[in-house]
């Protein structure tokens, strides 16, 4: 053993090891400040300064001659930021880290004592009272915002404003990364091989980026200046204008989309595309039209045109805030694009536009915009359109301005048909099954509307529609609004809900049989989503009460409401006390009268059928009982003519129906932004408001 200790000591002695140390202090996150030198031995020293996570952090460094390592924490990052350039300083400077952001300070040599030795000093302050920005920033796919705009006044003093931008992480470092600032700014951007490039402009941008600096010096003696904000951002997308000019053949389609589509605005964007038909050759009766088929979110300040030599259709956010439609022009010259000075991430501003050249027969050119414009304020308006086309697309502009009630009609309607309404506050479209019925709703939206308290509201046999405040945008009132619907003599009323979106429990939509709104009298209290139900009264009135708590407004409801004749007494309900729970009569209530109809597309609307089915067939069977108390031949007699009845009904509905129904009809309508497609003859349309 005493071997050992003495090879041991001998071996220290002919080969010394070093003896490293290295001094640290950790300045915790609840240290509201703190100061002290870099008294470091051979093995250097650090000072860690934890992030705060309510305040931000100023750190002053005094070098005096020494170079002192800066790195940045940042809470929840495991790698530091190596602050390369600012460790080569030597000199006083002080940097702003964020919330959640604190600094490691390394200095790794016995500093120079004859110079001094490094001194560092940290406070935690509000970032709000800074005339800068933190100086570290990560830049992703969301718009960053380094420098805040702000009016700042310098007495005698200086300060000076620093920023160093780094990818958010290693996946987006391939992206192009955009600044918006001053004109005059000067910017040191840094490729991944570490090459420097100087950028001035209003708009910085480089692919392949690694980080990005910036600094700028505010000094005195005397002065007022107001600081622009500084923006930036990543993305993959291209801003690269499709500017190339291109001609379309007859039957040819092309696709236009916006620079930077389907969720990066691309800044100051400029484009312009030419677009030349070919020349047309077809038959004088045909002539040839641009279908345009757009999709298309607004946004401030952004806007797109279709331009010929006789038109300029300019989409902004005047006219709409989400387009999906065709229409036609006519062949169109050229497709612009602009985006204001500004960084977006997001669809609006997008628009995505497939332009075919096609032809249409000269009476079936309906479609172009500014022919049909209408600026009353009320007005009912038909438009004739020839049966015979096989593909129609119509248009129509309700001059702005004033709160307007729109009111759709479509009489046979056909498959495919459709309606499409929009302007800056609503963007509907309805398809055959839902023109079936009379469409209705409100162009604007006012914050001061009520629900119209309608008593002894008067019902035919033609279908009226019945909505709840500003439908189909988000209704936005406190209390009951009760209609009265009354059917003349004689009549039991029908009404389809067709679309039902209210708040769960809190708001419902309550029907009544008859003018009394006790219990015993509700037919259905409706709360929630709900489509396609159908209610019936069983005298010539019926309650309808809405309510709304006044918060959390959905979209609302639309039902239609009609008189129907009682052509045989209908049946009498009688209520009939149940043991089981499960029972539809229980607690003594009648059944509600009420039919329920899938949301299948090919169904034929339930609300306009007659009862004439259920009156012939009562016909017969109470004949067939009576036939059935006596013989055979009596019997087989009775049969006949049961048969005999219900064959003269049916050719005599048919030879009706022959007559209501021509083979061709024309078609008629009127519109806020509104376009109607027709692919087959037949339909009639109305349109008002």
């Amino acid at each position: 053993m005493k071997k050992c200790v003495w090879i041991i000591l001998i071996l220290l002695f002919l080969f010394p090891v070093p003896i490293v140390s290295e001094s640290s202090k950790i300045h915790l996150e609840n240290e509201s400040t703190g100061s002290g030198s870099f008294e470091c031995v051979d093995g250097g020293c650090s000072i860690r300064i934890e992030p705060s996570p309510t305040k931000g952090t100023v750190l002053n460094l005094q070098g005096n001659g020494n170079k002192v390592l800066v790195y940045i924490i940042t809470t929840g990052r495991t790698q530091l930021e190596f602050l390369q350039k600012e460790s080569e300083r030597t000199d006083q400077r002080s940097y702003l880290a964020d919330v959640n952001q604190g600094f490691l300070i390394n200095c790794k040599a016995i500093c120079n004592a004859h110079t001094g030795l490094p001194h560092y000093s940290f406070n935690r302050e509000i970032l709000d009272s800074h005339n800068c920005g933190p100086y570290l920033r990560y830049i992703g796919n969301e718009v960053v915002r380094i420098q805040q705009k702000r009016r700042v006044t310098v007495y005698g003093q200086r300060f000076t404003c620093q920023y160093h931008m780094v990818p958010f992480n290693s996946n987006i470092s391939s992206e192009t990364i955009y600044v918006i600032s001053e004109a005059s700014n000067t910017f040191d951007v840094f490729d991944g091989n570490n090459e420097s490039y100087n950028k001035t402009g209003h708009i910085v941008s480089q692919s392949y980026w690694e980080s990005v600096e910036f600094e700028q010096q505010y000094r005195g003696p005397n002065w007022s200046r107001d600081m622009k904000s500084i923006y930036a951002v990543t993305t993959k997308r291209s801003c690269v204008c499709q500017n190339q000019p291109v001609e379309v053949s007859n039957g040819q389609v092309i696709h236009i989309q916006s620079p930077g589509y389907p969720d990066f605005m691309c800044p100051s964007s400029q484009c312009e595309k030419h677009i030349t038909f070919s020349k047309f050759n077809g038959s004088d009766e045909y002539i040839q039209r641009a279908l345009v088929t757009l999709e298309a979110r607004a946004k401030v300040e952004t806007d797109f045109s279709l331009v010929s030599k006789n038109f300029d259709v300019r989409f902004n956010a005047d006219m709409y805030s989400n387009v999906s439609t065709h229409f036609l022009l006519e062949p169109v010259d050229k497709v612009t694009h602009n985006t204001p000075l500004s960084l977006y991430n997001g669809p609006e501003g997008h628009f995505n536009m497939s332009i075919q050249s096609i032809q249409i027969r000269k009476d079936c050119d309906c479609s172009l915009f500014k022919q049909k414009k209408y600026e009353r304020y009320e007005h009912k308006i038909k438009i004739k359109v020839p049966a015979q086309c096989e593909l129609i697309f119509c248009h129509w502009t309700i001059g702005s301005g004033g709160y307007k009630e729109i009111i759709v009609k479509v009489d046979k309607v056909r498959e495919n048909d459709e309606v499409h309404i929009w302007n800056r506050n609503i963007t509907e479209k309805y398809n055959s099954t839902q023109l079936k019925q009379p469409r209705k709703l409100y162009s604007a939206v006012s914050v001061d509307m009520e629900c119209r308290k309608q008593s002894n509201v008067p019902l035919t046999t033609t279908p009226q529609a019945f909505i709840s405040p500003n439908y189909p945008k988000p209704y936005n009132f406190f209390g009951n609004c009760q209609t009265l619907l009354v059917a003349p003599d004689n009549y039991y009323i029908k009404l389809n809900v067709s679309d039902f979106d209210v708040e769960h429990i809190h708001d419902h939509l309550s029907f009544y049989d008859g003018n009394n709104t006790s219990s015993e009298f509700l037919l259905e209290q409706l709360t929630g989503t709900h489509q396609n139900l159908t209610f019936t009264s069983s005298g010539n009135m019926m309650t309808v009460d809405f309510f709304s708590d006044g918060s959390h407004g959905r979209r609302g409801y639309h039902f239609v409401a009609l008189a129907v004749i009682i052509s045989t007494p209908k049946s009498i309900e009688v209520a009939i006390p149940s043991m089981k729970e499960n029972d539809s009569g229980k607690n003594g209530k009648p059944t509600p009268i009420m039919d329920q109809f899938p949301s299948d597309d090919s169904l034929i609307d339930p609300l306009w059928l007659s009862d004439s089915e259920n009156s012939t067939t009562s016909k017969t069977s109470n004949l067939q009982r009576s036939c059935s108390k006596h013989g055979f031949f009596f019997y087989l007699f009775c049969a006949l003519c049961a048969v005999f009845i219900t064959i003269g009904t049916l050719f005599g509905g048919f030879v009706l129906y022959k007559k209501l129904n021509p083979r061709k009809t024309e078609t008629s309508f009127a519109n806020e932004m509104i376009r109607f497609r027709n692919d087959d003859t037949g339909s009639v349309v109305t349109i008002e408001n």
